[in-house]
Formats: C-alpha cells, structure tokens, sequence
C-alpha cells in the first residue's frame, strides 16, 4: 500500500490532456466537484469515480486536486494495488493515524488500484464478501468522503456482490474515455511490432492491463453501440488475453477468454478467419489441458476455414500442432509428416519464427528416437533463428532441451550453462511452468553428481600431468 503526496504523483500528465479529459466528460466532474463540496466534512460518505484506463484516472484526480474549488481540501491518494488483498478497512487502518491533517481543511479520501482484488471474473471475491461484513465500521472507522476510483467492470461488481456496502455510496460520475486513450491502447496491444509472448514479464502484465480494459470499451455494456469495427476489436482483445494467459502457463484463463471470443465469432459468416484463428487457440490450450481429442477436432475445424480461404500461413500452424497432437499419442511418423509439410509452409511464405519452432519439435522427435546428432543440428537452426527474430521464449525453449542432450552425454558443464540461459530468459518473459520445468531439470541430483564426478575426473588428470 502506498500513500503520497498528491501533487507528486501527477507530474507527467500534460495539463492539455487534463483538459481535454475534463471537457469530454464537463457534466461528470462538475457533478464530482459538487459532491465534494457539499459532503461534511468528519462524516463519512461515499462515491465512485468510474474511468476505465488509469491515465484518465489520475488526470481526473489531478484536475479535482487543482480545481480552485477545491483548495481547502486535503487529498489523500492511497494505492491498494495487491490482487490477493481481503480487508481493505484493515490496510486503511493501518495508514489512517500516518495522515499528517492539515488544519482547516475538508480530508478526502480517494482508493485506487482495488479492481486487481475485486477481479473481472467469478462470484464473491473475499473482498467484497468483506465490505459487506464491516460495512458498518467504515462510518465509524474512517469519518470522511471516501472516493473509489475503478473501471466500469468493478463499480458493477461492487452493486452486485457487496450491495449492503453499495448502499452507502452517494454518487457514481462516469468518466467516458477519449478516443485517443483507446488508440494509444491499441497501438501499444493489438497492433505492437513485438508478440505479447516475448514480452518481459512487467512489460506483459502491463499489457494484459491494457487489453483488459480496452475489453471493457469495446464491451456493449458500458452504452457505446457496436459496430461491426467494434466487435471485431473485441475479439481481438480476447484472443490476445488468452495468448498472454497462455505464456504464463495459466490454461484455464486463456480458455475462458477464447471461449468467449469463439461465442462472439461463431454466427457471423463475415469472421470465418477469425473464428479459424480461435479455434486454433483453443486447440493449443486443450492439448495443455490434456484434452487431446478437443484439440484434434478444434484443429480440424480450422484446417478446413484456412483451407477454404487460403490462409497458408495459419495451415502451416494447424499442421504444426496436429503434429505435436500425433507425436503426443506416439503416431511418431504421422507427426514427422505432418511437421515437415508444416516446414515446407512455412519456408514458402517465410516465417521465420514458425520455422524455428517446427525445427524444434523435429529436433524432439529425433532425439526421442536416438538420433541424437540430427537433433542437435535442428536445435542449432532452430537457435540460429530464434536469436535472429528475438523469440525469448522459442530460445528458452531450445535451450532448455539442447542442455538435456548434453546432460545425456555427459557433457555436464555445457548442459548446465544452457539450463541457466534458459532459466534467465524463462524468468524474464515470466513462463512460470518453464521456469519450474528448468530449475528441476538444474536441481536434479544426477546432473550435479555427474558434474562432481567431471570434475573430480579433471583435477585427478591435471594432478597426473602434473606429476
């Protein structure tokens, strides 16, 4: 939890896009500056300031803040940003009695970051089952305005699973967003150069921020019509959510964003490709969960849409994960073939990063096989491609399974200087199944006793040399 000086807080925001926030939504904060106003002061009451991106936010809160109206207001701005959070009254009561009260000024209060707790899916989080129970403290307890700033999403979910606390609240003032806000969104999320997939792990979960409140603009509830733009962009946001909750090894998530995604796409003739593309997503996420069969199916289903509309881009992938279904089930020529007519897709139109990921799975083919010199040599095309494009993750990978061949071979000191590379760049991108799979493999006692045997080999030979 965090509580700072308000003015420090809001140095970027340029006054020009206060402004423009102010002016888009005038009504709303003229009703907010009323509501502060005429709010006792050592009484407690309640609002919510509802604006779905946190740039708006905080230039809401610094345009109250520097509003002449309110000059004789002490705000206090506190960040409760921790997803695990259950009390909040508790964390509010540890930070009350560090507020410094400035006399002769109405205190007000304003909460921020609480939506990571309340969360977009599920019933009853344990917070807001909370506010519920206490409730009736928070009049006692706090004795001031209390501002809640969240998205759309958690100021619905605060009515819905905490009315006995949502009956204290005296006004909500709706925020709309700036088309530029969304923009910006777009261009740093569905449009970026780089893949959510090789994104480190601060910089991702800074995107999945992002792209879960663009879901929240392109979701009809909130009273913008949906064009058919808009639900096409909706889509997209879903995908990419599950993709990112995909790299994270977190299946579940990613099935209950594609689920959605696929529900919307079904029915619309006009969104066959896409509707194709979450099919293959979602037989990925499947075949994770263990559900092999789905997954055969889903990719089958989108087999015949890329066929019929000629996407080879997406064919090559299909066949890439029929393949991995097939070498999975042991049918080990079946997913020779189907890798290598993967390949040949892939090389035709140039993608480089399917080409190295298809080199990969051959290389585990082979080396399961015992052909341990063609693995190696596809690993290394593979690695010589994934370092040319940057694929965190696809390098982790080929690494992680290079180190396991030398491991076999006894090549120890190599095997363990690429189990460490793989492990850094594991923690970087935030694959936590990776990162488990590679500390296991590190950790495992065979590997570090072969290695004391290497070297007490190596010491006993320079010894004999030496005699």
């Amino acid at each position: 939890m965090l509580s700072n000086k308000p003015l420090d807080q809001f140095k970027e925001i340029p006054e020009t896009y206060r402004q423009r926030i102010v002016e888009l939504n005038q009504q709303s904060f003229d009703e907010l500056l009323t509501f502060v106003d005429i709010v006792p002061d050592d009484a407690f009451d309640l609002g919510f300031i509802q604006s779905n991106f946190a740039k708006d936010r905080d230039a809401i809160i610094q345009a109250l803040i520097n509003h002449p109206d309110c000059q004789e207001m002490q705000f206090e701005i506190w960040d409760f940003p921790d997803p695990d959070m259950r009390f909040l009254l508790d964390e509010i009561l540890k930070v009350l009695p560090t507020v410094k009260v400035q006399p002769d000024k109405k205190l007000v209060f304003m909460v921020r970051g609480v939506e990571n707790a309340i969360g977009m899916t599920g019933e009853y989080p344990p917070m807001l089952v909370d506010f519920n129970w206490v409730r009736d403290a928070y009049p006692v307890m706090v004795r001031h305005l209390m501002l809640f700033c969240l998205p759309d999403y958690a100021i619905t979910r605060v009515a819905n699973y905490a009315p006995d606390f949502w009956a204290w609240n005296s006004g909500t003032f709706v925020f709309k967003t700036p088309v530029n806000t969304r923009d910006d969104a777009i261009s740093q999320t569905l449009d970026a150069s780089k893949g959510i997939t090789n994104c480190e792990l601060p910089e991702k979960q800074e995107r999945i921020d992002l792209l879960k409140r663009l879901l929240i603009e392109y979701t009809p509830s909130n009273g913008r019509e949906q064009t058919q733009e808009d639900l096409k962009t909706r889509i997209r946001v879903l995908n990419d959510l599950a993709i990112a909750y995909r790299s994270r090894s977190e299946y579940k998530t990613a099935k209950y964003y594609l689920e959605q995604a696929l529900n919307l796409a079904k029915d619309d003739e006009n969104l066959g490709d896409v509707k194709a593309n979450i099919l293959h997503e979602l037989a990925i996420v499947e075949r994770n969960l263990g559900e092999i069969e789905k997954a055969i199916t889903l990719e089958q289903q989108a087999m015949e849409i890329f066929e019929r509309i000629g996407d080879i881009k997406m064919k090559a992938a299909t066949l890439h994960q029929l393949a991995g279904i097939y070498a999975d089930r042991g049918e080990v020529e079946q997913a020779i073939a189907f890798y290598q007519q993967s390949l040949e897709l892939h090389e035709k139109i140039g993608d480089i990063k399917m080409k190295a990921a298809t080199l990969h799975q051959l290389a585990i083919i082979y080396a399961d096989r015992g052909e341990v010199e063609q693995a190696i040599a596809f690993y290394q095309q593979s690695l010589e491609l994934e370092e040319k494009i940057g694929n965190l993750q696809g390098k982790a990978a080929t690494l992680h399974q290079l180190a396991g061949i030398y491991a076999n071979q006894g090549e120890v000191e190599q095997a363990i200087a690429f189990y460490q590379e793989s492990l850094e760049l594991k923690e970087k991108i935030g694959d936590v199944q990776g990162k488990a799979a590679t500390l296991h493999q590190l950790n495992h006692s065979n590997l570090r006793k072969k290695l004391a045997i290497f070297k007490g080999k190596l010491l006993l030979s320079q010894c004999l040399d030496s005699c």
